[in-house]
């Protein structure tokens, strides 16, 4: 299934065979400073992970909703990385599976390894980075 929206992210968790946790990192970013000589060129910066969450699949309704939860934690962000981590023999992951999930997410974002996330801005619209 090929994923163009939070919609679609959810609707693929719902139908593995296992069931799913997502995890989600919220993250700040912090860009470079734009050289004049290249100012057309993409902007290049960090993510920062100011806060991790982990949800069940029929947890969440609306990218809107998840946004407003995040909103009311207090930490502003810029940029959520979600991933997945599927259970096994019909049951979801456990807490310390999770935990260690999400400090490996956390871990490899600090290492500019996200190709194996997906990324929303606030407004929910999907993201790619290059």
């Amino acid at each position: 299934m090929n994923i163009a929206s939070f919609t679609d992210l959810l609707s693929a968790a719902a139908l593995q065979a296992e069931p799913q946790r997502l995890l989600f990192t919220f993250t700040r970013a912090e860009y470079e400073a734009i050289d004049p000589a290249n100012a057309g060129a993409p902007r290049r910066g960090t993510l920062t992970p100011v806060m991790c969450v982990d949800k069940q699949v029929g947890e969440l309704d609306t990218f809107a909703n998840l946004a407003a939860e995040s909103r009311a934690m207090g930490a502003p962000w810029d940029v959520v990385l979600v991933t997945s981590l599927s259970g096994s023999a019909g049951q979801l992951p456990d807490a310390r599976q999770t935990e260690g999930a999400l400090k490996d997410m956390v871990q490899a974002i600090q290492q500019g390894r996200m190709e194996r996330f997906l990324a929303f801005d606030p407004d929910g619209e999907l993201l790619q980075f290059s």
